[in-house]
């Protein structure tokens, strides 16, 4: 069992003042939790407990992460189908036997990390371990969403939703891609997950689009009435010799081939998943229970923190921002020279020997080639 003694501090207070019913409006209570993963039981249930549903691929997740590996996933799919539902739900999963446990003889308490089974009955949950400050992001600056990611737990949950109109505002996402390209790299030892909200997937950048997303999860259908949506999850081929580990080109004919004969406003859910389940790197599918019927004071809390932060406005003179931009421009700049230099001078060396000397991929190296021509040919 991993786990961390805490001492009786401030932190330890708040719990005791939570059981005296003095709990914060926006914190999730293991009360709380409880009433959602019966919620949860209970639909899987009426849906004849199928193998392959949520709490599987928050558990399989979580199993990787204890791999000594992190995990990286995009969600997917119209606005308005339950992408961030999705999201919360699968988060609050993987974190649902983390947070503070009590011994309910020595009354010790001990801080447990993302686990997918809880601790023996002589153990009581006092308090959750997913936070919503400090596990979802919503227009962080770079440097805020680093240092939220750097600060979670190990196999802890990071979410990072694009949750507003303002996603494209100073070029947003791409500095934010360029950003978790890098924590990728330096960050993987650290075991954690992170969930990215960004509903194009053609609009993230190849490098970190074929390099770090393993998952993607679609959300293709959503019923109001009877209160959940569909998803489907897709896996990246791990096939190295290939360009696309996602076979966009090869799915997108063999998707239209099979729907060709039915109308776009004419293809129901079924005929949608028939279409998927042909293409590459189709791992599955599985219905969604709806947080905001199942908890509403869970949904309301998210939707309150999403609302408050979704509106914020990334101001292009922050201080922060400006000097990201510097340290970003002078290494592109010293990385463009040195490619320039071998380009001209040592022309023998391959592109799988750079990324050997240097810890980037070869798509990264063919991207600053590419971006490094597109410089000279413009000056």
């Amino acid at each position: 069992m991993e786990q961390q003694l805490i001492q009786p501090t401030q932190l330890v207070q708040e719990v005791q003042e939570e059981k005296k019913e003095k709990i914060k409006w926006d914190e999730i209570t293991i009360k709380d939790l409880n009433h959602l993963m019966l919620g949860v039981e209970k639909f899987y249930e009426e849906r004849g407990n199928p193998k392959m549903n949520l709490v599987w691929f928050a558990d399989a997740i979580l199993k990787r992460l204890r791999n000594d590996s992190d995990y990286w996933v995009n969600c997917e799919g119209i606005k308005g189908k339950g992408k961030s539902n999705l999201i919360l739900l699968l988060a609050l999963l993987m974190h649902r036997y983390s947070g503070l446990w009590k011994n309910k003889k020595s009354n010790k308490i001990v801080k447990v990390l993302p686990r997918v089974s809880p601790l023996t009955d002589e153990w009581e949950h006092i308090k959750l371990g997913f936070e919503f400050a400090k596990n979802m992001s919503f227009l962080d600056t770079h440097q805020d969403v680093k240092n939220k990611y750097n600060s979670l737990d190990k196999y802890g949950t990071m979410i990072i939703d694009e949750g507003s109109k303002n996603l494209h505002k100073y070029n947003w996402q791409s500095k934010t891609q360029f950003m978790l390209v890098q924590m990728s790299d330096t960050e993987r030892y650290q075991n954690k997950c992170c969930f990215v909200c960004f509903p194009n997937f053609k609009e993230l950048n190849p490098t970190f689009r074929n390099d770090r997303i393993m998952a993607r999860l679609y959300v293709y259908f959503r019923s109001n009435a009877k209160k959940y949506s569909s998803c489907i999850l897709s896996l990246k081929d791990e096939n190295r010799h290939i360009v696309d580990p996602w076979h966009t080109d090869v799915n997108a004919k063999i998707y239209d081939d099979t729907l060709k004969k039915i109308p776009l406003g004419a293809r129901s859910p079924e005929q949608i998943l028939k279409a998927e389940k042909r293409l590459k790197g189709f791992a599955g599918a599985f219905d969604i229970p709806s947080v905001k019927h199942l908890s509403p004071k869970i949904w309301r809390i998210y939707m309150t923190y999403k609302i408050e932060n979704a509106q914020k406005e990334l101001i292009d003179v922050d201080e922060k921002e400006i000097e990201w931009e510097k340290k970003m421009y002078r290494w592109k700049y010293s990385t463009n020279a040195l490619l320039a230099y071998i380009k001209e001078k040592l022309t023998y060396v391959t592109l799988k020997e750079l990324s050997i000397v240097t810890s980037l991929s070869p798509a990264q190296i063919s991207g600053l080639k590419n971006e490094m021509a597109k410089t000279s040919s413009s000056s």
